[in-house]
């Protein structure tokens, strides 16, 4: 990243990595800033505003249009003599890998394990997916630019960790993705409630990539229509959802348990320093 000592004093994160104003966050985007997400106030409008719309797009930044509430939580902390400008970015708390280095990574083992997630958006429920994805040994995250939950300090500490023992990457087109996932041998696989394949009758000794869909919504049609397999978690009580995050710790253990019975290997103890826990589960929600 190149920047000048002058773009350095425009560029004022606050302490927990968020920037403000229109001019610190242009800056920002022209320097290469490792920005997560940007959220403009719905009355903001001009020139400086289109412009921040405009460079977002082109470096494939996440932006919204937020109201007067949600920019108050954003821009709480804010020192007095400091204005928002209807203007706040955050940054990212960690390196986005490439997906080709996740791909490259993964290569060498006889099944490895990819999780794509369609526009999750409650940061609790990612830092618990992500949890329990370092606690399983996930061999990657997908994520989309647009609609998902940005890395914050909510989404570190529901993870307990494990934010920093997965390889993550943001990607503009999950559909692409789906599809270059097939191209190099993965099956890709998703989870609904009402499909009659059980979780349990699925062999899952193959490369795979499960899609996690969105916590109301599911797995977007454009994505379920790239899915090799359906399949559903079986229950026997009254309840007939789970919290997204449940249900992906459950698909993680079963494809572990699936491939420790061939191998005889219990698996990555050592994630098991984690709290020393089972992942974290949150229940609210609908299972995807």
């Amino acid at each position: 990243m190149h920047s000048s000592k002058s773009s350095a004093k425009r560029i004022r994160p606050l302490t927990d990595g968020r920037i403000i104003g229109r001019n610190a966050v242009t800056e920002a985007l022209k320097t290469g800033a490792d920005i997560s997400k940007i959220y403009v106030h719905y009355s903001a409008r001009g020139n400086g505003i289109n412009d921040i719309f405009s460079l977002a797009k082109r470096s494939g930044v996440p932006i919204s249009r937020v109201d007067s509430k949600q920019f108050a939580e954003l821009t709480a902390g804010m020192h007095a003599d400091e204005s928002a400008q209807g203007v706040v970015a955050t940054i990212s708390k960690v390196k986005f890998e490439e997906l080709e280095t996740i791909l490259e990574a993964a290569s060498g083992k006889q099944y490895p394990l990819i999780l794509i997630l369609d526009h999750i958006m409650d940061p609790q429920n990612f830092g618990a997916i992500l949890r329990s994805a370092a606690f399983f040994h996930v061999d990657g995250i997908i994520v989309s630019k647009q609609d998902q939950a940005p890395v914050s300090e909510t989404v570190a500490k529901a993870s307990a960790g494990g934010l920093f023992h997965v390889r993550i990457a943001r990607e503009a087109n999950l559909h692409q993705v789906a599809r270059l996932l097939k191209e190099r041998g993965y099956w890709i696989a998703t989870s609904a409630a009402d499909a009659p394949l059980m979780i349990t009758e699925v062999d899952f000794r193959m490369p795979i990539a499960v899609i996690i869909g969105n916590e109301g919504s599911g797995v977007r049609k454009i994505l379920r229509e790239k899915s090799d397999i359906t399949f559903s978690i079986p229950r026997s009580g009254r309840i007939d959802s789970l919290n997204v995050s449940v249900a992906t710790g459950i698909i993680c253990y079963e494809i572990q348990r699936q491939r420790s019975e061939m191998t005889g290997d219990p698996g990555p103890s050592s994630l098991t320093q984690i709290d020393g826990q089972l992942p974290h589960m949150k229940f609210s929600g609908t299972q995807q």
